[in-house]
Order: structure tokens, then C-alpha cells, then sequence
């Protein structure tokens, strides 16, 4: 591990200033650990409180505990004198929490100051701890290579604003002690010791158990030796899934809105099936989840059955015996007619 003393090291290394150095920067902050320390590692790196904003979304789901998170980082952002910006949300807006609900919700509002900023950059403080959470978390679920690859430290969510998360090989302990050192305090959630969130759980119970199953309070550093390794044979995925969209015309966004034809203003996709079985199928299949996200189509239901489904279909399409015509989750509907593999989403 680092030294504690290396957490400002360890977010230049990552997000080098270079990139950030001229730009207005959110940095978001619950009023715990993690962005806490973020939030004090990036003022001494770049002490210009000018063209950092603070913003905090106070869910309102732990009564006075939530306000008062939502106080301290109004708090502490006057003492660094950062301006802060709050946001409390409407009860119906949480009156059925998930955690995905949640975190739509305040990824929309971070989204939201940027642009009403014109602010480069959103930080967030996911750390190592979390990468690892998130490893196992994927992985109960089934996930593929994507899921598996874990927190990517940076993710565009506009085309001129991007969300990085510079901590991502810092671990928990040394943001404590980096907290400590400067005689910062924070805010603890208490929600984080229940066993109503999945991801609590795997904090709480899963991870002590296997740290002792493999006698070893290093599997940590293996698991997240292995996400890396995941997370860089499914970037090579991706960028030969990329070329192969590249050579049927599909090879970004835009390409895609204009060499897509409409039907009853359905956007679909669709390509020659032969074009489909010339490559691997993982590199299909990593095409079409880009086709998905493009499209904005849901996914979340989309699950390893349907994509084996997928695979059939295409790969038998030309017997006559074999289904031309698959129903998929969130009205997608896959054909193969006359040569073609088609999708495209029909309205209910």
C-alpha cells in the first residue's frame, strides 16, 4: 500500500493536473472519509477555491443524520472557502430507495451543477475498498467482463463533462490515517453497518469471511489484481468490437443516428448475419452491448440466457427449423430475415 502520506501522490498519478489544472472541478461530497480527504487532498494540490464547488445531495432518508451530513459539508466547505451547492430530495423521489434509484439520482444532480457551471470535471471518492465491493458484487451477480472490470476512473456522462475518481488505488485505512493527520474529522453513515443493501453485506460479512477462508489479509490485493487483469483483456474486447463496428458503419455515436434508418421513428440496428459469424462471439457480443448503450436501451435485464439466446439464433439463422424472431427484455426484438440480423426496440 501507499503511504498515507502519498493520497495527493496517488491523484496526480491518476489524474495527472495537467488535465484539470485550468478547469472548474465538482467534487462530491457526502460528508464522509473518503470525500472528505478528496476534498482536502485536491485544495492542497491546487489550493484556487475560485474553480472548486463543492455539491452535496442530501437523500433525506436518515432523518436528522441526513441533515446533519448535509450541515457538515456546508461546514467544512466555509472553512475552506469553497462554495458549496445542496440539494435535498422530495420524498416521492426516495420513497421507494434502491440502490441504483439512489445513485440515478444523485448522478443527475452532479450532472446538473456541472453543466449549470460549465465545470470540466466531477470527482468522486470511490477508493480501493470500494473497487473491491464492487469486484464481488458483479461477480454474485453473474456479470460479465464489463461488470467484472469494476470502477473505471474516469467516465464521460457529457460531452463536456467527465467524472473521475482519482482514489481508486488508495485504500480506506490510509484515508483515515491521511484524515487523522490533519486532525480532519468526518461523518459516519450509519445506514453502512445494516445488512439491507447488498453491497453492506458483502462489506460486513462476505469479505471478513473470506479474508479468513484464505488466511490471508492480502486477498484484497488479489482481487484486485484480478479486476485489473479483467478490466484490460475487456478494453482489448472493446476496441476490436469497436473496428468491427467501424467496418459495417456504426463506428460512433453519430455514425450511428445517421446511417440508422427509422421505421415509425424506431431506431433500429442491423447488419448482413455473415458479417456477425466472421468474428468471435465475444466481440459480437461486446458490439451489440455498445449498440444497447448507444441506443439507450435498458439493460439491466439483459442476462446471460439472452445472450446465449442471441448467439443461437444468429449462429443457426440460416436453418429453417430455427426461431427467426426473438422477444428480449425492454421490448427489443431480434430478427434474422432475408441475410439480416436486426434490433430494434417496439412500442407497447
Amino acid at each position: 500500500m501507499k503511504s498515507r502520506f502519498g493520497i495527493e501522490q496517488a491523484i496526480c498519478e491518476a489524474w495527472p493536473i495537467e488535465l484539470w489544472g485550468e478547469s472548474t472541478v465538482i467534487v462530491a461530497a457526502s460528508g464522509g472519509a473518503d470525500s472528505t480527504a478528496l476534498l482536502e487532498a485536491i485544495l492542497r494540490i491546487r489550493p484556487d477555491p475560485a474553480r472548486t464547488l463543492v455539491a452535496h445531495f442530501n437523500h433525506a432518508m436518515r432523518g436528522a443524520e441526513s441533515d446533519g451530513d448535509q450541515s457538515f459539508v456546508e461546514s467544512i466547505s466555509g472553512r475552506l472557502g469553497v462554495n458549496c451547492i445542496s440539494k435535498r430530495a422530495n420524498p416521492e423521489e426516495v420513497s421507494k430507495p434502491s440502490e441504483s434509484s439512489l445513485r440515478k439520482l444523485r448522478h443527475q444532480f452532479l450532472k446538473e451543477v456541472a453543466i449549470s457551471h460549465n465545470a470540466r470535471w466531477i470527482v468522486m471518492g470511490h477508493q480501493a475498498d470500494d473497487q473491491v465491493e464492487t469486484f464481488l458484487h458483479h461477480l454474485l451477480r453473474g456479470s460479465g467482463p464489463s461488470g467484472l472490470s469494476g470502477i473505471q476512473t474516469f467516465r464521460a456522462i457529457d460531452a463536456l463533462v467527465d467524472i473521475v475518481r482519482p482514489l481508486l488505488r488508495v485504500h480506506r485505512c490510509e484515508i483515515l490515517d491521511y484524515l487523522r493527520d490533519r486532525k480532519q474529522t468526518y461523518r459516519d453513515d450509519s445506514s453502512n453497518a445494516t445488512l439491507d443493501y447488498t453491497r453492506n453485506r458483502i462489506r460486513n460479512e462476505l469479505l471478513p469471511s473470506l479474508r479468513t477462508f484464505a488466511n490471508s489479509q492480502s486477498l484484497d490485493v488479489r482481487l484486485l489484481q484480478a479486476r485489473e487483469l479483467i478490466a484490460e483483456e475487456h478494453a482489448a474486447f472493446v476496441e476490436l468490437a469497436d473496428r468491427w463496428l467501424a467496418r459495417i458503419g456504426y463506428a460512433s455515436e453519430e455514425s450511428l443516428v445517421a446511417s440508422d434508418e427509422t421505421q415509425n421513428g424506431i431506431k433500429h440496428f442491423s447488419v448482413p448475419i455473415p458479417m456477425c459469424r466472421n468474428e468471435p462471439w465475444p466481440i459480437i457480443r461486446e458490439a451489440l452491448v455498445m449498440i444497447w448503450h448507444r441506443m439507450n436501451w435498458p439493460m439491466r435485464e439483459m442476462n446471460h440466457k439472452h445472450w446465449r439466446k442471441l448467439q443461437t439464433m444468429i449462429e443457426l439463422a440460416s436453418q429453417t427449423t430455427h426461431p427467426k424472431r426473438l422477444e428480449l427484455p425492454g421490448q427489443i426484438v431480434a430478427t434474422c430475415r432475408k441475410g439480416m440480423f436486426r434490433l430494434e426496440r417496439v412500442q407497447s
